[in-house]
């Protein structure tokens, strides 16, 4: 509802909304690399709590404030409140599997977490439509209120992994521990280019359904109440595709899998351009479901690269590199629409990212392949 609240409530325009959420692009840029070494030294718990309480105070400023440096202001503690989560999560999320023998499970485990946290989006969806109609301020308070109690939640987190390392050996430096991740990415293009692949494949999914999705749904008639609905429609679709990613990845292949998604996702954004239908925005949910087919697998060779002493840092390289990328596309892909309609921006955006994801194909061909054969990623740091 960000983009309606901004638009409708605030009187933004298009292109204005979305400078404005580069604010909180700006702020994960400078903050992934920085937060993520605090969580490889000072533990993941410690980031998840900083995290949280910025998010917290971040929502429920944006939601009151009364004029735009106040609201960019805002985004700017929200963006480095998800810096704060963005590695520690993940990182604290595969060493939990690890330490309870069940590493083989976790591309299916990591996948069953992300269809729980569509599907808690998807609810969210629906409910935040039904707020918005009485209240456009409602759904972002609601949200305030609930990362507070996301906070008590952390708090209870445990860290038992964290003290033993602390008992046996120093922390290490913030340059250390950037040094070390650096010549890991440098020395394993096995890691290095599926982050890549991450921050480039999911795009598509990001901007049709952060910036399109609701302001054409609008101009296509839907009700605001109806909003809801339809992204809680998508968010069930991607719920569906992170559940079944290691069944559909067994069943094609994972490498199939990685080259084939990219040309669904760069076919769909073309057949969005070419009918302004209601129905074709079922294409939206399309690009959302084989985006979250690919990432556990993605995700999962990019934890078994590294170690756990530069885990929280590398995965928050791999978003550092998202957040950029986002932060170019969204205001320009924004700007593109409000002069020259949302097919002009579908076509750009297939066109800039086809170009991107082909380069990347040509350059990693090898280092793409699931074939490889891995070996251990305390080797690279020798």
């Amino acid at each position: 509802m960000w983009v309606i609240f901004l638009t409708q409530h605030r009187g933004l325009s298009l292109a204005q909304a979305s400078l404005v959420d580069v604010t909180f692009f700006v702020a994960a840029a400078f903050g992934e690399v920085p937060t993520g070494i605090v969580a490889d030294t000072w533990g993941r718990k410690t980031s998840l709590t900083a995290g949280t309480a910025l998010m917290s105070i971040g929502i429920l400023g944006w939601t009151f404030a009364p004029t735009l440096p106040l609201i960019m202001l805002s985004y700017l503690g929200m963006g480095i409140g998800y810096t704060f989560l963005s590695g520690a999560e993940d990182a604290l999320f595969y060493e939990s599997v690890q330490l309870a023998g069940r590493a083989e499970d976790y591309t299916r485990l990591v996948g069953r977490a992300g269809a729980a946290v569509m599907g808690a989006l998807a609810l969210g969806s629906v409910a935040s439509g039904l707020l918005a109609s009485i209240n456009l301020t409602l759904p972002m308070l609601v949200c305030g209120l609930n990362l507070l109690a996301m906070l008590g939640v952390v708090l209870t987190f445990k860290e038992p992994q964290a003290e033993e390392q602390s008992d046996r050996q120093p922390r290490k430096s913030f340059s250390s521990i950037l040094r070390q991740s650096f010549t890991l990415m440098r020395a394993r293009p096995t890691l290095l280019y599926p982050m890549i692949y991450l921050a480039l494949v999911p795009l598509a999914a990001f901007i049709t359904e952060t910036l399109f999705l609701q302001p054409q749904a609008l101009a296509l008639g839907v009700p605001l109440a109806g909003i809801g609905v339809l992204v809680m429609a998508v968010q069930l679709t991607n719920m569906v595709g992170s559940n079944w990613s290691e069944r559909i990845t067994a069943r094609f292949g994972e490498g199939r899998i990685i080259y084939a998604v990219p040309l669904l996702i760069l076919a769909s954004l073309i057949l969005l351009a070419a009918f302004q239908k209601l129905p074709i925005l079922v294409l939206i949910a399309v690009i959302g479901f084989f985006t979250s087919v690919i990432r556990p697998s993605l995700l999962n060779r990019i934890q078994n690269e590294v170690t756990d002493d530069v885990r929280a840092t590398i995965i928050s390289m791999q978003s550092l590199m998202f957040t950029v990328v986002s932060a170019i596309s969204q205001p320009t892909l924004g700007f593109v629409a409000d002069q020259s309609g949302f097919p002009a921006a579908y076509i750009v955006f297939a066109g800039s990212l086809g170009i991107l994801i082909l380069f990347l194909f040509w350059k990693s061909h090898h280092d793409l392949l699931p074939e490889i054969v891995k070996s251990d990623p305390s080797e690279a740091e020798a």
